[in-house]
């Protein structure tokens, strides 16, 4: 059945209809019991009553306008394809009544199952004149696989989807049963338009314009910065409700496929007080007071490297001076990496998905004041770090650390602190193991006599030239377990790695290859007795011998 001509088909019998009384629902409907129905590009289609789409053949073909006045039916055998439109709109038909979706207009798994096992839309627009579009129904109900319009034409107001039937709301995110889903796995929000995203904190003003309950989206495997424009229902300040906007920025290949993510207020995220956010004693947990987001991934076992901004609303939080994102009730991601407000508060270095919430502090256990830490290429050889203290009080000594991602850190060397002291002390410290061409990243752990400790922040440099010498370097020596290889290397090579005892006996060997820039190679030597060990690492071109000294 070809739709070119429906909109005059409708508007015929419409006059009959109005003739006897005003439009009825169901004496309009648009019925498909396994039937091929084509909207063809430039039609104009107008339903002024329900769509009921039914049956393992049956088919929507649709690459032009469908406008809906009622309800919208499927089962999970129908199929839709094509790059139409379809409005959900009661300007003529059911005034001052919500419209609602029901059974699978869906993609039927994650992104492989695009127009393969489908029944989702290509372009939504929402103009429900009470602001509301709700899905009927439990799971993955109702997908777009270009953009959703939250204030189409012809809306008196931006509406708000809700994943759940209105008259009997959830009061968290986690209960209600169906979800809704952008399938189009571009980054941003160009694709959920007129949508309210708010971010001053207070949502309080805003109704409508985002998905309340569950919203799942297509994730790039290149990753971008994905918004979720999720929350509960509106109420006044301090409930938590409205729009708790929150996006996930994947820094680059990652296989999670489809994200699912909610809100849920009065979950708790108490975990044992810490030190974080360089020297701060971590004493509050948002999660009872405000809530967290919750996420899962499709497949369940995605991998990939993410940061998360968190913008709450309406919260009531107590006044801290340093907050962090927390995940799975613990401190995870980035060390250190803290913000001044719990609005628009970021945290990077997240890998794999559960829940998100805040924590903060206000008091500083560290009491050693850095003046500043600067890290300066010399001679094109060597990178040389210099920092230097204001105050130190019962300070032990500083741990130089060293990333290549400015995300895992490795143990570079330790540096010994005056200890107590009013006066400015100075610092310094050569790294010799260097390539050219490639950014390090360094910071200082300040580890007190008690065994706290602070972060400094982090500073990069970079050689510039043609070689570097290549080298070897055992950490951590002496070791009471398992020591590490970090091989620094200018080119990719097969290399045997031998371990010797005191008196020359060969103990353990491996194979391992190298790659260009750094690389870490774990030694198993938990159980090796106490004594002096020789590791030697040979290439047909390349050959060092290092000391271990094992202490028990």
């Amino acid at each position: 059945m070809t739709l070119n001509n429906y909109k005059k088909w409708l508007l015929s019998s419409s006059f009959l209809l109005l003739s006897l009384s005003s439009w009825a629902q169901h004496n309009n409907e648009l019925y498909n019991d396994g039937a091929l129905i084509k909207v063809q590009a430039g039609a104009d289609v107008y339903v002024m009553g329900d769509v009921h789409q039914m049956g393992a053949t049956a088919l929507m073909d649709h690459d032009g306008y469908l406008e809906v006045q009622g309800n919208m039916y499927s089962d999970n055998l129908f199929q839709q394809r094509g790059t139409g439109t379809t409005k959900l709109i009661n300007d003529d038909v059911n005034a001052g009544q919500t419209q609602f979706i029901s059974g699978s207009y869906a993609v039927r798994g994650g992104q492989a199952a695009t127009g393969v096992d489908d029944g989702s839309f290509y372009n939504l627009q929402l103009a429900n004149d009470q602001g509301v579009v709700w899905l009927n129904g439990t799971g993955n109900v109702a997908d777009v696989r270009n953009t959703v319009d939250f204030n189409g034409p012809g809306a008196a107001t931006a509406n708000r989807i809700i994943t759940a039937d209105p008259s009997a709301l959830p009061t968290n995110g986690a209960a209600y049963p169906a979800v809704f889903g952008l399938m189009n796995p571009t980054a941003g929000l160009a694709n959920m338009l007129d949508n309210t995203v708010n971010t001053n904190g207070n949502m309080s003003a805003f109704d409508n314009g985002y998905v309340q309950g569950k919203l799942r989206r297509a994730i790039s495997a290149a990753g971008g910065t994905y918004g979720y424009v999720l929350g509960l229902e509106p109420a006044a300040a301090g409930a938590q409700r409205g729009m708790q906007y929150i996006h996930l920025d994947f820094s680059g290949a990652n296989n999670y496929d489809v994200i699912t993510g909610y809100f849920q207020t009065g979950l708790d995220n108490s975990f044992g007080s810490q030190l974080e956010c360089s020297g701060y004693q971590i004493d509050y947990w948002g999660g009872l007071d405000h809530g967290q987001w919750v996420f899962d991934d499709f497949t369940g076992a995605g991998a990939g490297d993410y940061a998360v901004r968190v913008w709450p609303q309406d919260d009531n939080f107590p006044a801290k001076t340093v907050w962090l994102v927390t995940k799975d009730n613990a401190v995870a991601g980035t060390a250190d990496d803290c913000g001044g407000s719990p609005v628009s508060l970021e945290r990077t270095g997240f890998n794999g998905f559960s829940q998100f919430g805040l924590a903060a502090a206000d008091i500083l256990l560290a009491q050693n004041k850095l003046l500043d830490l600067e890290a300066t290429p010399i001679e094109n050889n060597y990178i040389q770090l210099d920092w230097s203290t204001e105050e130190e009080d019962d300070l032990a000594h500083f741990e130089v650390e060293r990333s290549l991602d400015n995300s895992q850190f490795s143990f570079l060397d330790q540096v010994y602190a005056q200890g107590n002291s009013q006066l400015i002390q100075d610092y310094q410290l050569d790294d010799y193991e260097v390539l050219p061409n490639v950014n390090y990243y360094y910071r200082l752990r300040l580890v007190n006599n008690d065994g706290t400790f602070s972060y400094s922040p982090t500073v990069v440099a970079r050689l510039y030239g043609e070689t570097a010498e290549e080298n070897i370097r055992i950490f951590p020596n002496p070791a009471s377990g398992n020591a590490q290889i970090d091989i620094l290397s200018s080119q990719e090579r097969d290399l045997q790695i031998r371990v010797f005892d005191a008196i020359g006996q060969l103990i353990y060997e491996q194979d391992a290859q190298t790659q260009v820039g750094h690389q870490l190679i774990q030694l198993p030597a938990q159980d090796w007795p106490a004594g002096l060990y020789l590791i030697q690492v040979a290439a047909p071109d390349f050959q060092q011998t290092k000391e271990l000294i094992k202490t028990h």
